[in-house]
């Protein structure tokens, strides 16, 4: 319930930027779960919108929304479609931390348990 909340404060956050900013909104994605799990079906279909050239931009509250790691990747693949992607806060949350302490044990527990 505490996770329903906190993602429908943040969609609306965004939505207020984009309506300040003046942009259309083609599609919005809410998505609980990990940044770091790469099954995530709002996050494919955000890349068939980019490859089928529907979106200009990607608007998240913060950068570590979309992916943990490889944030910069994710800004070069996005770019080769003119895709920028653009965040509507630097400042994080005091569950940040605790959700990176989350996706670290996460990352250790996938490797291990592939060794």
């Amino acid at each position: 319930e505490k996770a329903k909340g906190d993602l429908e404060r943040q969609t609306g956050r965004v939505l207020k930027h984009c309506i300040e900013q003046g942009y259309e909104v083609v599609e919005s994605f809410e998505e609980v779960g990990s940044g770091m799990n790469d099954h995530r079906p709002k996050l494919r279909r955000l890349f068939e919108l980019i490859e089928g050239r529907t979106i200009d931009r990607v608007i998240v509250e913060h950068k570590d929304r979309l992916c943990r790691f490889m944030f910069e990747f994710l800004v070069s693949y996005f770019g080769g479609y003119d895709v920028e992607i653009e965040w509507v806060s630097d400042i994080l949350g005091k569950s940040y931390e605790q959700e990176l302490v989350e996706d670290m044990l996460s990352l250790m527990s996938s490797f291990s348990s592939r060794i």
